[in-house]
């Protein structure tokens, strides 16, 4: 008898979208085949909870008081050299007693990461098994950066969103065999599954999604989107920034467009679909949900580093414009706005660039790479 198929998804940060897009393909794996056994987990967390949030501590802490320091050393090359040989062969050497109990216990016929390290460590502990198991590693950015790059093998696989994160994987010296170009996994179906209907609302609507960490859209964001003059309903989605939410709130009965605060929301595709236009930072998972639902993006205020690369993939597809100052948006919403064919113009580029079956591609893929395995 055929045991059924054990897969490992790794990704870092609860919450994230690296961990949006590990749930996705956790789905889609069930729905092919139910009997499939998976664990999905933060792999610093579960092998190093201490390194882990002294990670997370030092990387929002970059990113809000010094994010001029983040931009310089992301995908640096110098930096990258430096970690290579001095730093990440002590973090990512993937022999932590922790994680040989995580893999003996389960014993993976299949692993999927969704961020860099985790792929860093898990293919170091891989090259040391006789049968290395199938490792992918599934991008969740437009572009992806030299962390990324781990020296090939013929079981290590990538999943890119785009042909030219394909040319920068072959750049850094992955070959264009272990590439396969499927998207960025979101779960599009979610909407679908509840039975809800995706008809575009006929009133116009900008969806404003407020950022989780209070790094995107701001307050004085929101009241200057308030200034354009033509008429539109503004669809706040606050998520876990309490702050934002609370200040909205209370100054809600002085907006002079309707304005609707949410906060966490399970179906912000549906937003997105009702939406003319969607303003926030371009993470990864939002740009492909924005793509998926064929939502044009006004971006601001993008984190250095990956989300710099997402909005200039979004930019130059045409699917998105890019404001560098808040005092720019009644201007440039106005345009849009009154301007429906381009619009539409956006909105087909964005079609175009979205990839709503990503997940389920990936889940094909991978379940197919996966050798039968009889039972004891």
């Amino acid at each position: 008898m055929i045991r059924p198929p054990r897969i490992l998804i790794c990704y870092l940060v609860r919450n994230s979208g690296h961990h949006a897009a590990a749930r996705a393909i956790e789905a889609e794996i069930h729905r092919l085949n139910p009997l499939a056994e998976t664990r999905c987990l933060d792999l610093l967390e579960t092998t190093h909870p201490t390194w882990s949030a002294i990670v997370q501590y030092a990387y929002m802490s970059t990113i809000r008081r010094t994010p001029e320091l983040w931009e310089a050393l992301y995908d640096n090359f110098w930096f990258d050299l430096l970690t290579r040989r001095y730093i990440r062969p002590l973090v990512q050497r993937g022999n932590s007693h922790k994680l040989w109990i995580l893999m003996e216990a389960f014993q993976p016929n299949a692993i999927v990461c969704t961020q860099a390290h985790p792929l860093a460590v898990l293919s170091a502990y891989t090259r040391r098994q006789q049968q290395p198991v199938p490792l992918w590693g599934v991008l969740t950015d437009y572009l992806p950066h030299r962390f990324w790059y781990v020296p090939p093998a013929d079981h290590i696989r990538y999943v890119v969103p785009t042909e030219t994160a394909l040319q920068r994987l072959m750049i850094l010296g992955t070959p264009a065999d272990n590439i396969h170009i499927f998207g960025i996994p979101i779960q599009a179906d979610v909407l679908a599954a509840r039975r809800k209907r995706l008809a575009p609302s006929p009133q116009r609507r900008i969806v404003v999604m407020g950022g989780s960490r209070g790094l995107g859209v701001r307050f004085a964001t929101v009241r200057h989107l308030d200034r354009a003059k033509t008429d539109f309903t503004i669809d706040v989605v606050t998520g876990t920034n309490r702050r934002l939410r609370k200040k909205l709130l209370a100054a809600r009965h002085k907006f002079k467009h309707p304005i609707r605060i949410r906060g966490y929301v399970q179906d912000a595709m549906a937003l997105m679909h009702r939406a003319s236009l969607l303003l926030g930072k371009p993470g990864g998972l939002t740009s492909a949900e924005a793509m998926a639902a064929g939502t044009p993006m006004l971006i601001i205020r993008p984190l250095p580093g990956q989300e710099r690369g997402n909005t200039e993939t979004l930019v130059r597809h045409g699917a998105a414009i890019h404001l560098d100052r808040d005092r720019d948006l009644p201007g440039v919403v106005d345009s849009l706005m009154d301007n429906p064919s381009l619009r539409e113009r956006m909105r087909e580029s964005a079609r175009l660039l979205g990839t709503p079956n990503a997940a389920r591609d990936i889940a094909i893929a991978l379940l197919s790479s996966i050798p039968p395995e009889e039972a004891e």
